[in-house]
């Protein structure tokens, strides 16, 4: 019989482990407003990172088993768990096409007993969010009104016939989540937002008109579109700008970009620009004129309305936390 480890995609004990008693190896690992859970036997070692934030509960898990231990996940209340199935902290290469892996969205019953099929992998992510607040979260992030009609039964299995894949949004936010060192108030409102773009990116799938085909060589240009819009965001970026830039009809930054991405263009812009500009509140003596001229502002106050808008929090206030 092939051994088997618990593994708690969400729990309720207060049974956290302090940060001095994480293993030195996992010390790089760790997200400082996380709390921690870690369990160590002949079979090997979890460490398991919560962060909570509102609705939200986001968990990273790192599995270090020893050869032919299987992982059955398990939880000690119902939740929505949006998973994703990917190494962690692994990027694209020789400026290839992003490996693209799984997103699944489960409804997970309180069990001792695992149901779901066991695992090997070494890494997982996820973000959970109780029922009961599926409605309340869709008044406030619209995109999640898909998410809300789907019905929830009281049985264990996935809420959608075949998964998704994970793409280069869903991979970013996942990443930014992991690394960031935020702490306090500010943290909240960092990992709220970005836990709500997380199950936005893969919600916008649920009501997705049906794909058009692309080949490789188009995917690619996307790619380089998307690479290009990260690495100037200080620039008017338009659809116009970005059709002269890459010599492309207009027609391929709308529809197959979004596709791709499953968000348009100037939502990638904003989502980007304000994810840039928390680093860089939250890096000391940082000035806001040279932050505004970074993301292309140049009116103090559309800066910070347009930031206290996303985050539900304000950009000084993030400022003085440091």
């Amino acid at each position: 019989m092939k051994a088997t480890k618990i593994l708690y995609i969400e729990r309720e004990d207060q049974a956290f482990t302090p940060h001095q008693n994480i293993p030195t190896a996992f010390r790089d690992q760790l997200i400082p407003y996380a709390r921690f859970y870690f369990q160590e036997d002949n079979d090997g070692c979890i460490l398991d990172q919560n962060i909570r934030a509102g609705e939200f509960s986001i968990w990273a898990h790192h599995i270090h088993m020893r050869p032919g231990v299987e992982i059955r996940p398990c939880t000690q209340y119902q939740v929505i768990t949006l998973h994703a199935y990917d190494d962690m902290n692994t990027g694209p290469s020789n400026n290839q096409l992003p490996l693209e892996k799984e997103v699944c969205l489960f409804n997970m019953m309180a069990s001792e007993d695992p149901v779901l099929p066991g695992t090997q992998q070494p890494h997982s992510f996820h973000i959970n969010i109780e029922p009961d607040s599926l409605r309340e979260l869709a008044r406030e992030f619209p995109l999640l009104h898909s998410l809300a009609a789907i019905p929830v039964s009281n049985v264990t299995g996935p809420l959608h016939k075949a998964p998704f894949q994970l793409n280069a949004v869903s991979r970013l936010i996942r990443d930014r989540m992991l690394s960031a060192k935020h702490i306090g108030n500010s943290a909240y409102s960092f990992f709220r937002r970005n836990a709500a773009d997380f199950y936005g990116n893969y919600t916008r799938r649920l009501i997705a008109p049906p794909p058009i085909m692309m080949n490789q060589e188009k995917r690619q240009l996307l790619h380089d579109i998307f690479n290009y819009i990260l690495e100037h965001l200080h620039e008017s970026l338009t659809y116009k700008t970005l059709e002269k830039k890459f010599g492309v009809e207009e027609a391929l930054l709308r529809r197959p970009f979004e596709q791709e991405f499953h968000l348009t263009i100037p939502e990638l812009i904003l989502q980007e620009k304000m994810a840039l500009a928390f680093e860089l509140l939250s890096t000391r003596n940082t000035p806001v004129s040279y932050i505004m001229d970074r993301l292309g502002f140049t009116e103090l106050p559309c800066f910070l309305t347009t930031f206290e808008k996303y985050y539900k929090y304000g950009a000084l206030q993030v400022m003085d936390a440091q």
